[in-house]
C-alpha cells in the first residue's frame, strides 16, 4: 500500500502547520493563482489543475497545494459543462465515451497506478506534447474517424486508463474530440462534462486517501471566487478569439501541461 500512495498526488497527513496558515501572503497567492489559473482555462477550457499547481507549489509546496484545488477545480468543471446549449446533445452523442471514462479510471488505477505511476504520468505528458505539436504544425496523429459509435467508447476507455493510472484527465480525448471537427463552445462544453465526470470517478475510486486539513479545506472554498471570476473574464475574451487564434492558444496550453506532467513524472 505504501508504494501506491507515491503517485500523482501527495500524503497530506505531513503537512507543517504553517503551510495550512491562512495568513496574507497565502491568501495573496492563492487569489493571484486560480485568477491566473481560471482566465486560462475560460479562454481554452482546460489547465486550471495545471496552472495553480505550479504556481501555489512555489510559495506553499505541493501537499497543501494539492488540496486546495480541489474544490474551485470541481466548481469550474461543473460550471463549464453547463454553459452552453449543448448539455443534452453531447451527453447523448458521447454518452458511450463517458461511461467507456468512467469504467477506465477504476481499471487504471488498479491495475496500473500500484506498478510505476512516475513512468505513466511523464509517458502520458509526452504523449501530450506530441498531439500539441502536431496541432501547432498541423500534421494530424489521429486517423479520420469513421465510424464513430465504435471509436468513442475505445477513445473513453483509453482516456479512463492513463486517468486512473496519472490522475489526468485529457488524452487520447482531446485528440478525438479535435478530429471529430467540433465548433469550439462545443469542444469547451464537452470537456467540461469529461472533467467532470471523471475528476468525480477519480474521487470515489481515491476515497480514503489521505486526509484535507480545515484550513486548507476553507482556502480551498475560498479559492472558488478568484477562480471563478478569473474564468469569467477568460470565457469574454474566447468570444472574441477566431477559431485559429482559439486552437492555437489549446495547443500551447497543451504544451505547458505536457511540460508538467513530464517534469512530475521524471523528477
Amino acid at each position: 500500500m505504501g508504494r501506491a500512495r507515491r503517485g500523482w498526488y501527495s500524503r497530506v497527513d505531513r503537512l507543517a502547520p504553517q503551510d495550512a496558515a491562512l495568513n496574507p501572503d497565502t491568501l495573496l497567492l492563492t487569489a493571484v493563482a486560480f485568477l491566473l489559473a481560471g482566465f486560462v482555462k475560460g479562454v481554452i477550457g482546460m489547465g486550471m489543475p495545471t496552472v495553480s499547481l505550479a504556481l501555489l507549489s512555489l510559495g506553499m509546496g505541493l501537499p497543501a497545494a494539492v488540496q486546495i484545488v480541489v474544490v474551485p477545480t470541481f466548481v469550474t468543471n461543473v460550471w463549464q459543462a453547463l454553459i452552453g446549449d449543448g448539455l443534452r446533445r453531447l451527453l447523448k452523442r458521447f454518452r458511450s465515451l463517458l461511461v467507456a471514462t468512467i469504467a477506465g479510471v477504476w481499471i487504471g488505477y488498479f491495475l496500473l497506478f500500484r506498478t510505476h505511476p512516475e513512468a505513466m504520468t511523464a509517458l502520458l505528458g509526452a504523449a501530450i506534447g506530441i498531439y500539441a505539436l502536431s496541432g501547432l504544425f498541423n500534421v494530424p496523429l489521429m486517423p479520420r474517424v469513421k465510424r464513430e459509435a465504435l471509436a468513442s467508447p475505445v477513445v473513453g476507455l483509453t482516456t479512463g486508463v492513463l486517468a486512473g493510472a496519472t490522475g489526468n484527465i485529457s488524452m487520447p480525448a482531446i485528440a478525438y474530440l479535435h478530429r471529430l471537427n467540433l465548433p469550439r463552445n462545443d469542444i469547451v462544453q464537452m470537456l467540461g462534462i469529461l472533467f467532470t465526470l471523471g475528476a468525480a470517478a477519480l474521487g470515489f475510486t481515491l476515497a480514503g486517501h489521505g486526509n484535507y486539513q480545515p484550513e486548507l479545506l476553507a482556502l480551498s472554498a475560498l479559492a472558488v471566487i478568484p477562480g471563478v471570476t478569473g474564468m469569467f473574464v477568460g470565457q469574454k475574451v474566447r468570444g472574441r478569439l477566431s477559431e485559429r487564434t482559439f486552437r492555437r492558444a489549446l495547443f500551447c496550453g497543451l504544451l505547458l501541461a505536457a511540460a508538467h506532467l513530464m517534469w512530475k513524472g521524471l523528477r
